[in-house]
């Protein structure tokens, strides 16, 4: 903990002796109560650590401004007390497993890490020194082994004291070497062996883990699957200590995937392989981590520990990062052989080659900006100012040597397309393989660059749009793969290539759809399960391409997208009933305008827009009435969301196309008949509806005004319900909207117009239905919502822009309001303070009559204190 005003602490904390007596106490206890093994968990015992945890934290100016002296020494006295709760950590860890309590190495753990937090690593190894012959980062490898051991071989999922110091000493880890490529200190010589020694230990350990489990079929092997979260953040804090000994580690891996892939060239399929290729699993997993850094969406560079190590090497085939990547490499392109493919290449092994190429080819074949393209020589030879310059320039440098990088990219497609074809049905693999390694390859402009010029990527390509042998491939998937595949065209330098590209790669699926929906015979086998899979295939890859779009491909997908505009009108009305397919065409239309909108002219404009609302069109008179919360009450479930997806995917499109006038009077009139009150009491339709409603407003409030009477009325409907909403985003959206219709109103008035003066509301007065204006009906609601009802202050601001303008244009009707509620009012004090409090929400800061920024910007300062000056006595939160 952080002392702010700590010289005010320092008399308590730390010259008054108050913390070592807190030391002396627990020490004297913990002796005395040695034979009770129940001791440690007790209350006084549990108390009085987790306060000499706390006093690890301290910090700041309660300590003398000494160079840190005091500090230092106070975590030391402290560390002579912790350490007998932690040392020896194999005796501890073994009376743990035999039953004794696990809170003092858990603690002990922690104090660890607080210890680490507020210092270096070479300050932080040296607190022990003064007491033991080694330093604090030799016990923090000991203590680790023993957590990693207890984590791997433990048989009981309530033991957990494995894993919880497990957990935590790895992060003490993390705070020692995270930063060590900065600003702190690297760790000693010693630190170095320990880090060392404790890579090895776990590397054999999970090694022996997974050989072990290779035979199990229970869910406990999932620990090792190559997708959990958990498992990875754990193989990236391993991979920080090996990096902090890489002249070692390094060679280590090596060694033993040499081990490895020998051992499977002696057994010549004579005996099982299973244990030897569950440990290469593990080992390519962590050899991942260890050479590459995770960085989602980011160009990656070598790490730098792995720059800076290897002084002494001087050939690069002796450089241990290049022998051990080509070692990897190498055996993983005998997946290609079909006979040791099947021997050795399980879907499983599969994954984590998959998931290693995706890693390496981003970091190794993209060591600088991508956007330079090559790299030169000088650039090499100018990386960095520490370490060896040698080394860097081997490393960044060698995956493009003797066209290494060439064949490995060709190796990459060829795995892919295995992968894809071969290990059919096995969904991680396909994931990971257009998901993340294909991805990976194509959002890099260097690499995509060499990929589109092989005969690997066309024979790829041609798969993908004639053949059906990745038909087999999920929806989803289709998606992603078309995605990738069109993308690659911005890498070919031709226009007329690039274009090309995209015509072979879309034209026959484009075509394919337009036949199937051509066919004389589609009522009577449209309903067919083959012809449905292959429609929504068809569908999934022409989404996938439509989300591909880039201002060099824009111009051939939209080509693309008009020549099954008319099929995929067809198509929705054949399969109006197939909620499915509804789905998928809606989706392709919505992604499909998304990307090619702000590309398109006016002729291109007109062609999309009649589009849209031809499809608007005929949803809306298949489905208008169908769509009632009141017909299904498991809709009022957020889990049973599907039924309703058409509708959200209708609102995004005309969210989409929202910028074409034309939209404004015909697509909210097809649209909003669909969705009553009941549907908008679902969370994420509301949501849609109303970023829609506010866009709309915003952007053409004069449009709108101009709707028929009955459109508008439900709209202003939609608006009441929404700013009873209690979903924050929902209020915020119509607020705004509100602002938007008033806004109008008033300025239309100034000009002397009507605005809008023609829509009226009905709502109930004394005297029964009345007809009110718009401004009237908002500015009621919103009064009541602000002085009676459940109001958030943090919403002042887009309050305060709503009300402005209302009281702008109803100030006669504001004015009778406020008298009315005065009146109503007993108490002569809050009467008076509520008098007052009205005058200055419209007199304060100098307030006039115009809705520039400066006077709204007044307005809100004005409505904010007036909500807190009669939050007292008013329903105001």
């Amino acid at each position: 903990m952080f002392i702010g005003e700590g010289s005010m602490w320092r008399d308590i904390l730390i010259s008054s002796g108050h913390t070592t007596w807190v030391l002396n106490f627990y020490t004297t206890l913990r002796q005395k109560y040695s034979y009770d093994t129940l001791w440690g968990d007790s209350p006084i015992a549990v108390s009085c650590r987790q306060l000499i945890v706390q006093l690890c934290s301290l910090a700041g100016s309660v300590f003398p401004n000494d160079n840190g002296d005091a500090q230092i020494k106070h975590l030391m006295m402290i560390l002579s007390a912790v350490v007998l709760w932690i040392e020896p950590p194999d005796v501890i860890a073994a009376s743990i497993r035999n039953g004794g309590s696990e809170s003092e190495f858990i603690d002990g753990c922690h104090a660890l890490l607080s210890m680490a937090s507020l210092t270096t690593g070479s300050l932080f190894d040296n607190l022990l020194k003064s007491i033991r012959h080694y330093g604090t980062i030799n016990l923090l490898s000991a203590l680790t082994s023993e957590a990693v051991k207890s984590v791997l071989d433990s048989q009981s999922e309530e033991e957990t004291w494995g894993v919880d110091s497990l957990d935590i000493l790895l992060e003490t880890w993390n705070v020692i070497l995270g930063d060590v490529d900065a600003d702190k200190s690297p760790i000693s010589v010693d630190g170095v062996l320990a880090a060392s020694s404790l890579f090895k230990i776990i590397v054999e350990s999970h090694l022996k883990a997974a050989a072990d489990s290779a035979f199990e079929d229970t869910d406990d092997t999932e620990y090792f699957h190559v997708s959990v979260s958990k498992r990875d953040e754990q193989l990236a804090l391993y991979a920080l200590i090996a990096r902090a000994a890489p002249d070692t580690t390094i060679p280590f891996l090596a060694q033993l995937f040499s081990e490895r892939f020998a051992r499977l060239h002696q057994r010549n399929g004579e005996s099982d392989p299973t244990q030897t290729l569950e440990e290469l699993y593990w080992l390519l997993l962590v050899t991942s981590h260890v050479l590459t850094d995770s960085g989602e969406g980011e160009t990656l560079l070598i790490p730098e520990a792995l720059q800076a190590g290897f002084s002494n090497v001087i050939e690069v085939a002796q450089h241990p990062v290049v022998a051990l990547s080509w070692s990897i490499i190498n055996f993983s392109r005998q997946c290609l052989d079909p006979g040791i493919r099947e021997k050795y290449f399980s879907p499983r092994l599969m994954e984590a080659v998959i998931w290693f190429l995706a890693r390496w080819v981003a970091t190794y074949l993209v060591p600088l900006d991508v956007s330079r393209g090559l790299v030169s020589r000088g650039e090499i030879d100018s990386i960095g100012t520490n370490g060896s310059q040698h080394s860097r320039k081997l490393l960044n440098s060698f995956a493009w040597e003797n066209n290494q990088g060439e064949l490995v990219l060709d190796f990459v497609v060829l795995i892919s397309m295995l992968a894809l074809t071969t290990y059919q049905g096995e969904s991680e693999l396909q994931t990971l393989t257009c998901q993340k390694l294909l991805a990976t390859v194509v959002r890099r402009k260097h690499t995509c660059t060499y990929l589109v010029q092989l005969d690997s990527w066309r024979d790829l390509t041609r798969a993908f749009a004639s053949g059906r042998s990745l038909l087999s491939l999920s929806g989803r998937l289709q998606r992603s793969l078309a995605e990738t595949l069109a993308c690659a065209a911005s890498c070919i330098k031709d226009p007329e290539a690039s274009a090309q590209y995209l015509r072979d790669l879309m034209g026959p699926i484009a075509g394919c759809l337009v036949e199937n929906a051509s066919r004389s015979d589609l009522k009577s086998v449209a309903q067919q399960a083959d012809v449905i899979y292959m429609v929504c295939c068809l569908l999934e890859r022409l989404r996938g391409a439509a989300r591909a779009a880039q201002p060099r491909t824009q111009k051939v997908l939209f080509e693309m997208g008009r020549t099954v505009m008319n099929p995929l009108l067809t198509l929705l009305e054949i399969y109006k009933n197939q909620s499915t397919v509804v789905y998928m065409i809606l989706k392709f239309v919505v992604d499909f305008v998304d990307g090619q909108a702000v590309f398109l002219d006016a002729k291109e404009t007109s062609a999309l827009v009649s589009f849209c609302l031809r499809l608007l069109q005929i949803y809306s008179s298949h489905n208008i009435g169908k769509v009632m919360l009141s017909v299904s009450s498991s809709l009022r479930s957020e889990s049973q969301a599907e039924k309703y997806k058409d509708l959200r995917a209708l609102l995004r499109l005309l969210t989409n196309i929202c910028s074409k006038d034309l939209v404004i009077y015909v697509g909210l009139d097809i649209v909003t008949p669909l969705i009553s009150l009941d549907l908008l009491k679902y969370p994420k339709l509301s949501r849609d509806y109303f970023v829609l409603m506010s866009l709309l407003l915003e952007v053409y409030p004069e449009k709108v005004a101009h709707l028929n009477s009955d459109a508008f009325a439900r709209i202003i409907g939609s608006l009441d319900f929404g700013l009873r909403n209690q979903d924050t985003d929902v209020f915020e959206r119509c607020l705004t909207a509100v602002n938007a219709l008033a806004s109008y109103h008033f300025k239309e008035r100034l000009k002397g117009r009507g605005g809008l003066n023609s829509q009226l509301m009905e709502s109930e007065g004394s005297g029964g239905k009345v007809q009110e204006s718009i401004s009237s009906h908002f500015l009621r609601i919103l009064l009541q919502i602000l002085l009676f009802e459940d109001f958030r202050l943090e919403l002042a601001g887009h309050a305060a822009d709503a009300l402005l303008p209302l009281l702008f244009c109803e100030q006669e009707l504001y004015q009778r309001l406020v008298h009315e509620l005065l009146e109503k009012q007993q108490n002569p004090t809050m009467k008076s303070r509520l008098a007052t409090a009205f005058h200055n929400l419209t007199s304060s800061n100098n307030l006039s009559s115009s809705l520039d920024r400066l006077n709204r910007q007044r307005f809100r300062k004005n409505l904010l204190s007036f909500l807190v000056d009669v939050s007292s006595f008013m329903q105001i939160k």
